[in-house]
């Protein structure tokens, strides 16, 4: 028999990932996105593994991380960010793009601060704005996203059991300034999948693919779960698109 929660979970509509189609993608013309304070060399940076992914909070003396404007009616600030992958390096990520799958995706999730606290927002059609970003398995040497991800992998292995945590380089999720450089991405009304999925998230989605060594992956299939085990595939199935509209934003000039 189905618990509440997944009961409530069916009954819901807008749930998350989705497969971002271009078919049926509305064409959206907004001023640009603006992100403040994430990749700062200030304060602190701790890399977490909560049994589930592997986490990055920011913390000390540094300004808040902001993300504002484009389709957002409110300023929201940086909660944290957090990894997905899978066994395989072919299909890692939990959005799709035209059905296509990519190696592991980043979610950082932002609150709205016109509320009082995060467990508040989660009440809310618009209480998180969650960027995601895709990479996919590329091997080279000389790559430039594999340097930028290294702040992260090589403290890895630091946080292999379940509730370990270490410091990393406070400017370690620079590599976010990568994928906000794309012509367009998209934007859709969605679920925060932790609890029993809310549908609080407005959902932003870069299709700058970013590369990774299979390597780096395999770091992140070294964590371990609360009862020891590796942690191969921590990502949740595609969800149905329903009457919802995916839009495919382009950022111009006011």
């Amino acid at each position: 028999m189905a618990t509440e929660n997944q009961l409530k979970t069916l009954s819901r509509k807008r749930q998350s990932p989705i497969d971002l189609r271009d078919d049926v993608a509305r064409l959206k013309y907004l001023p640009p996105l603006t992100l403040i304070g994430h990749w700062l060399n200030d304060g602190e940076a701790t890399l977490t593994n909560n049994g589930d992914h592997a986490v990055i909070e920011l913390s000390g003396e540094r300004i808040p991380s902001i993300v504002k404007c484009g389709p957002l009616n409110d300023e929201y600030e940086f909660h944290n960010a957090h990894f997905h992958w899978a066994e395989d390096d072919c299909c890692g990520s939990e959005h799709t793009i035209n059905s296509t799958w990519f190696s592991m995706e980043a979610h950082v999730v932002h609150w709205n601060r016109k509320y009082r606290t995060f467990d508040e927002c989660l009440k809310h059609a618009d209480g998180l704005c969650i960027l995601a970003y895709l990479f996919m398995v590329k091997d080279g040497k000389y790559c430039r996203s594999h340097s930028m991800l290294e702040k992260i992998t090589d403290n890895l292995e630091d946080v292999v059991s379940f509730g370990a945590t270490t410091k990393i380089p406070a400017n370690s999720l620079c590599w976010m300034r990568e994928a906000v450089r794309c012509d367009y991405y998209y934007f859709y009304h969605g679920s925060y999948n932790k609890g029993d999925f809310p549908e609080c998230a407005l959902w932003i989605v870069f299709p700058n693919v970013m590369s990774i060594r299979s390597d780096q992956v395999a770091e992140f299939r070294k964590l371990q779960d609360a009862k020891g085990r590796e942690i191969k595939s921590n990502g949740r199935k595609l969800q149905l698109l329903g009457d919802r509209r995916i839009y495919k934003v382009f950022p111009c000039c006011e």
